[in-house]
């Protein structure tokens, strides 16, 4: 399951940092990221800090976000598509800006079973191109990790995919300003890895057994649209930001716009080995700016 289904719980603890140093077109910078309180060092699955940690948490749950701001600036969570309260939602409310060493309890009650997402919303334009951000699953009633939600299909592989792209001219500045009045994206990741690493990492590459159904979640965290791409293979649309598709459908591209979450589900029917593409568009001529692969594997 890739590390998936591990952490579902209803009370979280976050905190935002900027430590550390993450290389992104062979430059180092210091990352900002939300880590989990059990690894306050670390950000996706505990083992890099871009993207953020994930929760998980099952639907119609009560839960808490315990949030401690240990940065040097203000920052809030927003619960991207999750319906929330204005006092809970990061946005707009004054009392949800938590400065440097401030705490902050955001509540919410687990909405369907689904994808959804979670990132900073004080000055957003740099802070969630900077990497503050991650990924909120939300389980079925009993919190069943081989069924997307409750009589939904059921899965045997799960890979949860952050895309996102990067402008290293960005990520030196501290607010925003005529510096980034544009976005010129030069270096393209998922899961916060360019090609060489992603292509390995066991959280981002897809493996699988012939007959298996592999359940990709995936989140379009990037200022671009992108279009995903599974070295041709065919694979069924199952679910749009946190809901299922009135209809499903079969195809074998996709193109995602920034912050939108998709449900894919793949049928591992015969042996061999895929590169799956995802390509960065730009978003005045729909020409590919970069790309990122990622390995597929059925034996």
């Amino acid at each position: 399951m890739a590390g998936l289904g591990t952490n579902i719980g209803s009370d979280f603890f976050l905190r935002s940092r900027m430590t550390g140093s993450v290389t992104l077109g062979g430059q180092n910078f210091t990352p900002w990221f939300f880590a989990e309180d059990s690894d306050p060092d670390e950000g996706f699955m505990g083992d890099r800090r871009i993207p953020s940690a994930h929760i998980e948490c099952v639907e119609g749950t009560a839960c808490t976000i315990t949030f401690t701001n240990q940065s040097q600036m203000p920052h809030t969570i927003h619960l991207h598509g999750m319906d929330v309260d204005q006092a809970n939602d990061g946005v707009g409310a004054t009392s949800s800006i938590i400065g440097p060493g401030g705490n902050f309890v955001y509540n919410f009650v687990a909405p369907h079973a689904g994808t959804y997402h979670y990132h900073c919303h004080f000055d957003t334009t740099l802070h969630y191109a900077r990497g503050m951000y991650g990924t909120v699953i939300v389980r079925p009633p009993g919190g069943s990790t081989s069924e997307a939600w409750a009589g939904g299909p059921a899965f045997q592989e799960e890979v949860l995919w952050h895309l996102s792209s990067f402008d290293t001219g960005w990520m030196f500045d501290f607010a925003t300003g005529t510096n980034t009045a544009r976005f010129h994206p030069d270096v393209f990741t998922l899961n916060g890895f360019e090609t060489a690493e992603a292509t390995t990492d066991p959280y981002t590459r897809i493996a699988a057994t012939v007959g298996q159904k592999v359940y990709l979640r995936i989140v379009q965290c990037s200022y671009n649209w992108a279009r995903v791409n599974l070295g041709g293979l065919p694979f069924e649309v199952i679910d749009s930001d946190g809901r299922p598709m009135l209809q499903s459908y079969t195809t074998t591209e996709l193109e995602m716009g920034p912050g939108e979450r998709y449900g894919l589900l793949i049928d591992a029917a015969a042996v061999g080995s895929h590169t799956a593409t995802i390509e960065y568009l730009d978003e005045y001529n729909n020409t590919v700016r970069g790309s990122v692969q990622t390995s597929i594997d059925f034996v």
